[in-house]
C-alpha cells in the first residue's frame, strides 16, 4: 500500500500500461503510419515506465537500509 503513495511508481505503472497498449494496438491498426507511430511511442512509453518503476524500487531499497 505504501507503493501507491510513491509518485514514481504510479507514473511508471501508467506509462508502462499505456505503452503496452500502444504496442498491442500496433498489430491491429490498418494504416501503416499509425502502426509505426504506435510501435515507437509504445516502446518509448514502456521504457520510461519501467525506468520509473525501477527508480521507485531503488529508493525503497535505499530507505530500508
Amino acid at each position: 500500500m505504501n507503493k501507491l503513495f510513491d509518485l514514481r511508481f504510479v507514473i511508471g505503472l501508467f506509462f508502462t500500461i499505456v505503452g503496452l497498449l500502444l504496442v498491442g494496438y500496433h498489430f491491429f491498426a490498418s494504416v501503416n503510419i499509425a502502426q509505426a507511430v504506435n510501435l515507437w511511442c509504445g516502446i518509448v512509453f514502456s521504457c520510461f515506465g519501467i525506468f520509473m518503476v525501477i527508480l521507485s524500487y531503488k529508493q525503497v531499497l535505499v530507505e530500508d537500509e
